[in-house]
């Protein structure tokens, strides 16, 4: 053990002289302690309760990426004239231009800037 300075002792010492007595210990101090711990709640049933919303929501992802992985993408290679038409409709739809004028396959490319501008 280490050596104290000198005024660490008289400390020491002031307090040893001067140190309250404890009080009784009751008799029925153990059956005390042992009823208050058996109505104590586990604490392991409240981390089991925690642990189910992320285990259900982790279980709902798993599943739904399952559910993607065995969905087969299309094959493009085949659908390329669909894939072309799919476009074109979108893209006149957005320019406001009508089946019928984009249909003229006579159309000049100065025509279709003209149909174009207008749309706008």
């Amino acid at each position: 053990m280490t050596h104290l300075p000198p005024d660490d002792e008289r400390w020491q010492e002031f307090l040893h002289q001067h140190r309250p007595t404890p009080p009784p210990a009751s008799e029925e101090l153990e059956e005390q302690l042992m009823s208050a711990i058996a109505k104590q709640e586990q604490p392991l049933q409240r981390l089991r309760l925690w642990a189910v919303p992320p285990a259900i929501a982790a279980g709902l992802l798993m599943a739904w990426s399952s559910y993607r992985i065995l969905i087969p993408l299309p094959d493009l290679s085949n659908s390329s004239a669909s894939l072309e038409a799919f476009l074109e409709n979108n893209w006149n739809s957005v320019t406001g231009e009508t089946s019928a004028s984009v249909s003229n396959e006579s159309t000049s490319s100065e025509e279709w800037m003209v149909l174009a501008n207008t749309a706008q």
